[in-house]
């Protein structure tokens, strides 16, 4: 019951707390991700887990006021998301995303109470188990469910469907507990906006429609380094329009953006993390503000040159320690060890046995080559014992008389060493032997 109220607690200051940390990104990372990114792995087969995402940024900016003193106003951009990962097998796991707060900065209504929802699944976990190298496939739908759409500060929703693929790979050298060791991801995405004919300013005099849906591509890379209760990420991440949206859509552009981040795992069902943002592209403005599309500020980009993000991740039915003091303890899908010899000597085994087997592939690769080396032999001697072998009667010379014995004998000899027969003789026992 404790353990439930402290749940219940986090998740509560998760989402009242934690604006959505992956905004950036075309679909809400949760399970075993990086703040940003798809692993290829998925959840241990049966786990909830459940995710409190945030993300802040806000500018202030100076408006002039005629005979008046300037005035300055600040602009926030705030978003909260709650979503829930289940692994229903060894390679599946599905995830249900709900945005619950997000600024939208448009007029009598300023918010999307709620936004939209997400759905997703992942197979993952792909790969030769002594690989280091793992492969994964996820998909999510974007449901719109928001009152605006097209928002400031946010990648390009245009109010219809969205279907996204993502493409993941991992590595990490340790094949036992792989977030134990430094490890690697990359993440190659498409995306799809079911956005035909939506008018993106909401304003009444909106005539500019979308003629064609947008598309884009999503690409990155990450980092993990871990240590006993800390982890240490940095990940770079971007997108690029293949078909852009209509000059009225606030974002256009196409964006890379440079996230370092930290986690802390104070219990073996809990983990916090936190980062940072910093846009590595140019703070170009594409939008053209036609058609009643307002510009907030000259000095308020499209996409915010920095913002921080933070959240949690819980996982709701880890089994606890049975005496308080487990050979290993999962945390947020990963395994931490508690004795840290024992999980050295079974690592150590593990790659023992990884090796043994292609030692193993190499002995039976090498034991084929030696019995077709020794069916060659085999067959090029009795190819020159059967020509060696004398005619009964012995053949005559060239007035038609036999030859002697003595003569008969000593040609052999020599043919038999034209043709090399006697080394060949010698390495016969030897072969038979290792037969």
């Amino acid at each position: 019951m404790k353990k439930h109220a402290i749940i219940l607690a986090i998740a509560a200051t998760a989402v009242m707390l934690a604006p959505h940390a992956h905004s950036q990104t075309f679909s809400l990372i949760g399970g075993r991700g990086l703040p940003h990114l798809q692993t290829a792995w998925t959840l241990p087969k049966g786990q909830f887990t459940l995710h409190g995402f945030g993300s802040s940024y806000y500018q202030t900016v100076v408006v002039p006021q005629p005979g008046q003193a300037p005035t300055s106003f600040t602009f926030w951009d705030v978003q909260t998301a709650l979503g829930l990962h289940f692994a229903s097998g060894k390679h599946v796991e599905w995830a249900v995303t709900q945005i619950l707060y997000q600024d939208a900065h448009r007029g009598d209504s300023p918010r999307n109470l709620p936004d939209d929802l997400f759905l997703g699944a992942k197979l993952g976990s792909f790969g030769s188990n002594v690989s280091p190298l793992k492969f994964g496939l996820s998909g999510s739908v974007r449901i719109p469910l928001a009152e605006h759409h097209n928002i400031l500060f946010e990648p390009y929703s245009g109010g219809g469907y969205a279907v996204a693929l993502m493409a993941a790979a991992s590595y990490s050298p340790d094949l036992l507990l792989p977030e134990n060791a430094p490890n690697f991801h990359v993440n190659f995405g498409y995306l799809h906006h079911n956005d035909l004919g939506k008018l993106l300013t909401g304003a009444a005099i909106d005539t500019v429609a979308v003629l064609s849906p947008a598309q884009e591509f999503h690409l990155g890379a990450g980092l993990a380094i871990p240590t006993a209760q800390f982890d240490f990420t940095l990940e770079l991440f971007g997108r690029i329009f293949t078909q852009r949206p209509p000059v009225t859509a606030y974002a256009r552009e196409d964006f890379f953006y440079l996230s370092p981040g930290v986690s802390y795992r104070p219990k073996y069902w809990a983990a916090f993390n936190v980062g940072f943002d910093f846009r590595l592209s140019q703070g170009k403005d594409l939008t053209r503000y036609i058609s009643g599309l307002s510009r907030v500020h000259n000095d308020i980009p499209n996409y915010p040159a920095w913002r921080v993000n933070f959240g949690v991740k819980i996982n709701l039915n880890q089994t606890p320690p049975p005496d308080g003091r487990p050979l290993f303890m999962s945390s947020n899908g990963r395994m931490v060890s508690r004795q840290p010899e024992l999980e050295a000597q079974l690592t150590q085994e593990q790659q023992k046995t990884a090796g043994a087997e292609e030692e193993l592939e190499r002995i039976r690769s090498e034991r084929k080559r030696m019995e077709s080396m020794l069916a060659r032999l085999r067959t090029l001697l009795n190819t020159n014992t059967d020509s060696a072998d004398a005619p009964a009667n012995p053949p005559a010379d060239e007035n038609g008389k036999e030859q002697p014995k003595d003569e008969k004998q000593q040609e052999k000899q020599d043919e038999a060493g034209e043709n090399s027969i006697s080394p060949l003789i010698l390495f016969v026992p030897k072969a038979k032997t290792d037969l």
